[in-house]
């Protein structure tokens, strides 16, 4: 599985997000959904004008961070995803 993107403002100096693959994972196992969500939570700080960096999750998954004022539009939707309009 490739790493999860991750989109955040130009502005930003911290991101909160969730590690998909964490998720699945706990969805799968039949996971609390309170257990899920703590064990996908990834938080941290990002330096300023640093515009792509990679983290990891607990579990050793790889975040990429982007910056960007609006993400660009999925090559081929996912159902599963949010979508803006």
């Amino acid at each position: 599985m490739s790493a999860t993107t991750v989109w955040i403002s130009p502005s930003a100096s911290s991101f909160s997000c969730l590690c998909e693959v964490c998720l699945e994972a706990a969805r799968t196992s039949g996971a609390l959904f309170f257990d899920a969500m703590q064990a996908a939570s990834v938080r941290g700080a990002v330096a300023p004008g640093v515009e792509t960096t990679s983290v990891r999750c607990r579990n050793g998954h790889e975040l990429t961070l982007r910056r960007s004022s609006r993400p660009p539009a999925l090559d081929r939707p996912d159902d599963r995803q949010l979508q803006l309009a």
